[in-house]
């Protein structure tokens, strides 16, 4: 018994099935061989510290909160990494690290070794070979201005309109000016 279908032939005997087809198979995906060579998978994959960054983007667009916060900050701090150090060192510690959670940890602590490194180095070293932080000293606010302020503060006004002129002349003020009290007059 023959039966036809468009496109594909069936032949059908008691014993087997046998299927002939008129089409192309092309539309049909075919997968890579799992046997890559280095230099095959090195070409077509991204670089390592690039993956590392998608993987992280990735991991850290499902967090939420505080983690989602850590994770984002871990992020930023691998891309100042990449600018800081050679291209191999970064890819040294990711490899070391292991996977992208364990990653963001160890990020934030050499982001930690390196600011505690920026800030001594910041610091003032006193003859005893100890670090001080540079002091700052208060400025009191009710001192009195210096003659180069106030001739600063005369030069930044803005003219006086010639009704402001023809007030301050009868001695009534603007209302928009008030003037300072007795006890602040000299």
């Amino acid at each position: 018994m023959i039966r036809s279908v468009p496109g594909d032939l069936f032949l059908y005997s008691p014993r087997s099935a046998i299927c002939c087809s008129s089409r192309s198979n092309a539309y049909i995906p075919k997968l890579e061989p799992f046997s890559r060579t280095k230099l095959d998978r090195a070409v077509k994959e991204p670089p390592l510290i690039q993956k590392t960054e998608s993987q992280l983007a990735d991991y850290c667009s499902t967090l939420e909160g505080d983690a989602s916060y850590g994770c984002w900050r871990a992020y930023f701090e691998l891309k100042d990494l990449e600018k800081q150090f050679p291209k191999d060192e970064v890819e040294k510690l990711i490899i070391q690290t292991g996977g992208v959670k364990s990653l963001v940890g160890c990020l934030h602590g050499i982001a930690a070794i390196h600011q505690r490194k920026k800030e001594s180095n910041g610091s003032i070293k006193t003859p005893n070979g100890e670090a001080t932080a540079e002091r700052h000293f208060h400025v009191p606010d009710g001192l009195p201005k210096s003659a180069e302020e106030l001739e600063e503060e005369e030069k930044a006004r803005m003219p006086d309109s010639p009704f402001t002129r023809l007030l301050r002349t009868k001695g009534k003020f603007p209302a928009w000016y008030s003037p300072a009290p007795d006890h602040e007059t000299d």
